[in-house]
């Protein structure tokens, strides 16, 4: 008897779990995160977590490092994560493919203030490598190079911190212009009302 109620019991964890991650893909926003070689497992990790919290539709790893998944918390379970080779033709083919527009978070000559920054649809977020950045041939032929501003001694953040801040800015501009649905939060409604085109 005992083992039949727990049957049942799992099962409809099964299915609550099923139908809770089908609301959250159904609320996914058009915007993604790419990492190019970074050498620190926990920053890997960390992007994938953000990546979840604000619903990024995926996150592209850029060449074969190893990741730390434990600082993920288990959000590795519900982001699309894509893994490339450090090649920035395979980058720049995969971008076509899924009509990403390249947003290069670096500190350089031609880049505009996070302030001042308006992000272009479809933004894909690149962050370099903690030594070495972002190649140079991506930096100049993306439609974006953003630049945080910092006011201390060290001259950079922490790189998953920068990827956070820039993903954050960006649905903060959307929610201030009426672009960002569901602004406080939270999963979809089970049918989908929630969710619009205010973000294409």
């Amino acid at each position: 008897m005992n083992s039949t109620k727990d049957e049942f019991r799992a099962q409809r964890r099964a299915e609550r779990r099923a139908r809770r991650l089908a609301e959250y893909r159904r609320g996914l926003r058009p915007f993604a995160i790419a990492a190019w070689e970074i050498s620190k497992e926990h920053n890997v990790g960390t992007l994938v977590r953000t990546a979840h919290a604000a619903a990024a539709e995926e996150v592209i790893l850029l060449g074969d490092r190893e990741w730390n998944i434990e600082a993920a918390r288990t959000a590795d379970l519900y982001t699309e994560i894509v893994q490339l080779p450090a090649a920035t033709d395979a980058f720049r083919s995969h971008l076509r493919s899924r009509g990403w527009n390249l947003v290069v978070v670096e500190l350089d000559k031609a880049s505009t203030n996070l302030f001042d920054a308006s992000y272009p649809p479809r933004p894909c977020f690149l962050l370099g490598a903690e030594i070495g950045g972002v190649p140079r041939e991506l930096v100049d032929s993306a439609e974006l190079i953003v630049q945080i501003p910092q006011w201390g001694l060290v001259p950079c953040l922490n790189l998953a911190v920068a990827g956070s801040i820039v993903v954050y800015d960006h649905l903060a501009k959307l929610c201030r212009s009426g672009g960002l649905a569901r602004p406080g939060g939270g999963l979809t409604t089970e049918m989908g009302e929630s969710v619009g085109n205010s973000e294409e």
